[in-house]
């Protein structure tokens, strides 16, 4: 791996980050009827990696099986495309949820990225309001929280 004048790793060498490099949270909080909210992804292993893409969170049933509700991922194009995590920091992707009317969901949700996958605790409302139409969950981006 080369590094730059400071000694950093260069970004675009640093492996990707997996499952076992990050803790991952899904937050939502009321907005309307629907949800709207973030993924956390914090780096809780010992090497920087590169957490790509857009997630995806499918939310998980009181049985634990994933709801069917899909994951719409926004069109916009944000360069280089990934965000470099150093151990100890953290990454947020807004998410929104505009409703829901199937079976329960639990206070938990998949959540993927490319390269990797994880079960993810969620923070706050498990679903939007029951009596709203399904609709889908939205994502854009990680972006490195300060």
């Amino acid at each position: 791996m080369n590094l730059d004048a400071a000694g950093q790793a260069d970004e675009a060498e640093m492996p990707a980050c997996g499952p076992d490099d990050l803790s991952v949270t899904v937050r939502w909080e009321r907005d309307g009827s629907g949800l709207r909210g973030q993924v956390i992804a914090e780096n809780t292993g010992g090497r920087a990696c590169r957490l790509p893409g857009k997630p995806g969170v499918t939310p998980l049933g009181l049985d634990g099986r994933p709801l069917p509700v899909e994951t719409v991922i926004t069109l916009e194009w944000v360069s280089p495309g990934y965000v470099a995590l150093e151990p100890g920091q953290r990454a947020a992707a807004p998410v929104a949820w505009g409703g829901w009317d199937g079976l329960a969901a639990s206070a938990q949700a998949q959540v993927t990225w490319e390269g990797g996958a994880v079960t993810a605790a969620v923070e706050g409302p498990a679903q939007p309001a029951a009596t709203d139409a399904p609709g889908n969950i939205s994502s854009s981006w990680f972006r490195l929280l300060r």
